[in-house]
């Protein structure tokens, strides 16, 4: 049982560490968090940190894998018929619930790709990872004699673009954005809705 104290206690530490740095993150930003503010706003002592991560970027990386956790769970629980039908609706709804829910972490990730051209680019491959379901979807519609604007791959970067940089000026409720941006989206995959 003594075993099972101390993994439940590491795991208890790991989880607090994250937390605090998720709130650290959004005080300071990523490139001005040390590992020691991370350790404070987590109440632990700075050494704790290591028995988890090699460093601020690992732990970056811990982060940006849960995001990918939590988009499987958002698909798991929308309805799947939604998928059927010529939308993008379905993506661009996990999409806006993913910036919506870590923000601070997708941000996190974009000031530590500045500084490091290795993280840069697992960045880039996290990135791609998550646009295949896009570009596989938007393929698909292609195929279907949908005249996309540009490639699938383009047209799903120009799409991520447009959907990341309205969720971030949108200060309306959040169905109601998702609602416009989703409009604005299939108008432009699908051009204007017959009546």
């Amino acid at each position: 049982m003594p075993n099972a104290t101390r993994a439940q206690q590491a795991e208890q530490t790991r989880i607090e560490l994250e937390n605090a740095a998720r709130v650290v993150f959004a005080r300071s930003g990523y490139l001005n968090t040390k590992i020691v503010d991370i350790t404070r706003q987590a109440g632990r002592a700075a050494g704790s940190f290591y028995n988890h991560y090699a460093g601020k970027d690992e732990l970056l990386l811990a982060l940006a894998e849960q995001i990918g956790e939590d988009a499987d769970v958002i698909v798991a629980t929308q309805d799947p018929t939604a998928r059927e039908r010529p939308t993008m609706r379905p993506h661009v709804e996990v999409f806006w619930q993913l910036l919506t829910r870590h923000r601070v972490v997708i941000d996190a990730l974009r000031d530590a790709a500045l500084v490091s051209p290795d993280f840069a680019e697992r960045v880039q491959r996290f990135t791609q990872v998550q646009f295949e379901p896009w570009v596989s979807r938007l393929t698909a519609f292609e195929k279907a004699g949908v005249e996309l604007p540009a490639s699938p791959a383009t047209t799903a970067m120009l799409i991520g673009g447009a959907a990341e940089n309205f969720a971030r000026l949108w200060q309306g409720p959040s169905d109601d954005g998702l609602d416009a941006l989703v409009a604005f989206v299939d108008r432009g995959v699908f051009g204007p809705a017959t009546q």
